[in-house]
């Protein structure tokens, strides 16, 4: 990544282009940068509610991060969207418009003008959408790559249906194994805004070595699909149940549980309480009250921030990053669609309605009858036995918590572990742990 540089024009092309909506880090001396890891500095003080709400939530709210005096822009929710909520004709215009505008970017980028994009593909409908308007526009893909998993209807087995379909052969990347440096070095360069990794490292890892962009697509397909999009969250916020909502939200989050929570305290880390993390969501939702898509909105600006961070954003220079569902005037655009049209319509699809004619269904789950670690023997044996020589070298503390983790199941045991890797990296940045700060309550 780059040096934190003297103000938000000196960072590449492609991130100014996005600055209104892709997080930009500062700190009280006003230095600027696309991470938070060059920001921070050693005895530097953990903000207890960023690092409440990433543990609770997977992600940090607002404009909060887990270090005090380092924060993240906002982007205002008043006025973000367009006045006119948009015919079919026009989304389509737009989407159009942002591929196009997107390589038009990537074109003036001295260093990956020749070279075609590697094209993310999953079995959903962000992915299929860039590579089809791609594929539209006359643009084949240098490569397309999905994750390596089992299963009919998993992503892999749906990405190469359409590939065959589309004759564009897929290639999978196999999840890598646990490294205790690599686990460490990841949350810095993710502003440690999230517990997620597999796919992410994974994909990192492999086309780091080449050149040319990479697609990305997060963006504006949260606005009709996010976290929040759904029948349960949407009854809870009518009801004006903020604090079910919450609820809601963390468990349906890439969080840690109750139990790792309360372990940390009596470790004396610096973790907020829930009501404070509460008192934190509820302001987030009120100030999205009057927007069109108040759910919608809460997907964009604050959950979508998350994935920007622990995406190939994190993980790659942001110049090899490219993100055109991420286009401002596309996400203000779908940003107007009233909350009950968009949980009605996904314009995703109304857009591949007009651009897909494979017929191959999306993704519904990654099934497969042999248990997950039976799957890859050798790299699952190197996983573990990697992690228990990183739990190891670890501070007193995060040993209790990583043996709290290892008793988890599950996606709730991957994010405790994330969780631990987590405060493992926060505290070779801050020295939080290994300076002392802790004081075990009894």
């Amino acid at each position: 990544m780059n040096a934190a540089p003297d103000s938000p024009s000196s960072l590449p092309h492609p991130f100014v282009r996005v600055a209104d909506l892709r997080p930009v880090f500062s700190d009280a001396d006003g230095r600027v940068a696309e991470s938070i890891g060059p920001l921070v500095r050693r005895g530097a003080a953990i903000d207890g509610v960023g690092l409440a709400t990433v543990l609770r939530l997977g992600y940090a709210l607002g404009s909060r991060t887990v270090v005090e005096g380092i924060r993240t822009d906002s982007v205002e929710a008043a006025g973000f969207a367009d006045g006119v909520c948009p015919t079919d004709d026009g989304i389509v215009e737009r989407t159009m418009a942002a591929m196009r505008g997107a390589l038009a970017s990537t074109a003036d980028d001295a260093g990956a003008a020749s070279a075609r994009p590697t094209v993310l593909l999953s079995g959903g409908r962000d992915s299929r959408l860039i590579l089809l308007a791609l594929l539209r526009l006359g643009v084949r893909p240098h490569e397309l790559l999905t994750l390596d998993q089992q299963g009919p209807e998993s992503d892999a087995a749906v990405a190469e249906r359409l590939g065959r379909a589309l004759g564009q052969p897929v290639q999978r990347v196999a999840p890598i194994a646990f490294a205790g440096e690599r686990e460490r070095s990841r949350h810095a360069r993710q502003s440690f805004q999230s517990l997620e990794h597999e796919w992410f490292l994974a994909i990192a890892e492999r086309v780091r070595r080449g050149r040319g962009p990479v697609t990305d697509g997060i963006g504006a397909g949260v606005l009709s699909t996010g976290s929040l999009l759904h029948p349960e969250a949407v009854a809870l916020w009518r009801s004006g149940n903020i604090e079910g909502l919450f609820d809601w939200t963390a468990a349906h989050g890439a969080h840690v549980s109750e139990r790792f929570l309360s372990a940390a305290a009596a470790e004396g880390l610096p973790i907020a309480s829930r009501a404070a993390v509460l008192d934190e969501f509820a302001g987030v939702m009120g100030a999205l009250r009057d927007t069109p898509n108040p759910l919608g909105m809460y997907s964009l600006l604050h959950w979508t921030r998350r994935g920007i961070g622990a995406s190939a954003y994190g993980l790659l220079p942001c110049e090899r990053v490219w993100t055109p569902l991420y286009d401002r005037a596309l996400c203000r655009a779908v940003a107007a669609i009233p909350l009950e049209q968009a949980i009605a319509s996904d314009w995703r699809e109304m857009v591949l309605s007009r651009l897909d004619r494979t017929g191959v269904p999306f993704s519904v789950r990654e099934g497969g009858a042999v248990p997950r670690w039976l799957r890859a023997p050798v790299r699952t044996l190197r996983s573990r036995l990697a992690w228990r020589a990183f739990v190891g070298g670890l501070p007193a503390p995060l040993r209790t918590l990583a043996s709290v983790a290892d008793e988890s199941r599950g996606m709730t045991r991957t994010f405790e572990r994330g969780a631990v890797g987590l405060l493992a990296s926060l505290d070779d940045a801050t020295g939080f742990l290994s300076g002392g700060v802790l004081r075990r309550n009894s």
